[in-house]
């Protein structure tokens, strides 16, 4: 990659509207002095006199700033964020390995106010600053989807003309795992062993015990954390889709309420709820049959995490059940019970329609959207792979 000095035509210098950098990041970066090197044992005092931080924030303007440089490295943070204040330091030290690999990297506070900025500039003492500004920080986190922080955004360096930059990917986790950058530009994360056929289908050995929900020791960045083959989840998906169109089709033309009572309310259910507990094999029928067809069709597996996909058949689960009492309570419902019914079962149609077509999940999303940020927790970054 061509290094930025090459890159910026002279009419180009100051001129805000032909460069990004300067409509996200502002005309100058503030220098939050402090030098840490390897030996430095990294710890921060947001006791630091508020005399000293204006001291050391002298400003430089963002061009010159990053000249030379082929990555920009932003890291997403706030003083109210306890995530934020844990990773700070692992950023800080690695400032000087992400130089190295010509990656300038500069802290963006996603503060409420300048009180709170400034002790986010205490922890981060080393790292240079972009000047608070709510209105950019928010542009900024709308263009790059982020929903929660830390964040660790790599952009390349270059192309300033465009309205705005690509984004390479969240290196947060990838930091964690490559503290000191060796592997620097990072590329997507491999599983750390290949998974057998078997493996696949029965859970043992190191990716743990067939009564869990998913496999350990397939993702590079978090071999503890159990992950799901989003090709047997789609297949499945699939296998599901089929089940309501037969229910459409029982409530528009069959009509039978004892199909649902006898039949498909207790198949569905055990289906979820056998999935929830146990994952997709091995007792639950369409996640053993999905899984079966993704092995074969499928050689290699495609991992996500686990937990997003359990709140997408909870939430099935309760359609499911929901159908369920609909058709318990038709009579007392009377005109009403048709077009309700059908809705569930339509919306269930469409879900599974989206996921095994499309491969997009609206349990994951709405788990990254609603749960991630109602809840506080971890946001889902996989899931948008």
């Amino acid at each position: 990659m061509t290094a930025v000095d090459k890159n910026i035509p002279d009419a180009m210098v100051g001129d805000i509207d032909d460069d990004w950098r300067l409509k996200l990041l502002g005309e100058k970066v503030l220098l939050n002095n402090s030098i840490v090197d390897e030996s430095t044992d990294v710890t921060f005092d947001i006791e630091t006199s508020e005399q000293q931080l204006q001291e050391d924030r002298e400003s430089m303007p963002t061009q010159a700033f990053f000249e030379g440089y082929e990555y920009i490295a932003l890291f997403f943070g706030a003083n109210y964020c306890p995530f934020c204040t844990k990773f700070a330091p692992s950023v800080v030290a690695a400032k000087q390995y992400l130089e190295e690999k010509k990656c300038k990297t500069i802290f963006v506070s996603n503060d409420r106010d300048q009180e709170n900025f400034d002790q986010s500039c205490a922890k981060v003492r080393g790292l240079d600053a972009m000047k608070y500004d709510t209105s950019k920080t928010a542009v900024m986190r709308e263009i790059f989807g982020l929903k929660t922080i830390p964040a660790l955004i790599i952009l390349p360096n270059k192309a300033f003309d465009q309205d705005k930059p690509e984004v390479f990917f969240n290196a947060r986790e990838i930091l964690e795992l490559d503290p000191h950058c060796k592997n620097f530009p990072w590329g997507e994360s491999r599983q750390a062993e290949p998974v057998t056929a078997w493996e696949r289908l029965w859970i043992h050995g190191r990716h743990g015990n067939w009564w869990q929900v998913g496999h350990r020791n397939v993702s590079e960045l978090h071999p503890e954390d159990m992950y799901i083959d989003e090709h047997a989840v789609r297949a499945r998906a699939g296998l599901l889709n089929i089940c309501t169109v037969v229910m459409l089709m029982n409530v528009f033309f069959i009509q039978e309420p004892d199909l649902v009572t006898y039949a498909f309310y207790p198949f569905v259910a055990w289906e979820f709820l056998s999935s929830l507990v146990f994952g997709l094999t091995p007792f639950s029928p369409l996640g053993w049959l999905g899984t079966l067809c993704a092995t074969i069709l499928h050689p290699k597996p495609l991992w996500k995490p686990a937990n997003p996909k359990r709140f997408a058949w909870a939430i099935g689960m309760t359609l499911a059940t929901t159908c369920m009492v609909f058709v318990q309570f038709r009579k007392d419902m009377g005109a009403v019970y048709k077009p309700a019914v059908a809705a569930v079962v339509f919306t269930c149609f469409v879900a599974t329609w989206l996921e095994g077509n499309l491969g997009f999940c609206v349990g994951c999303y709405l788990y990254n959207e609603v749960i991630v940020g109602y809840f506080d927790r971890e946001e889902c970054v996989e899931c948008k792979a």
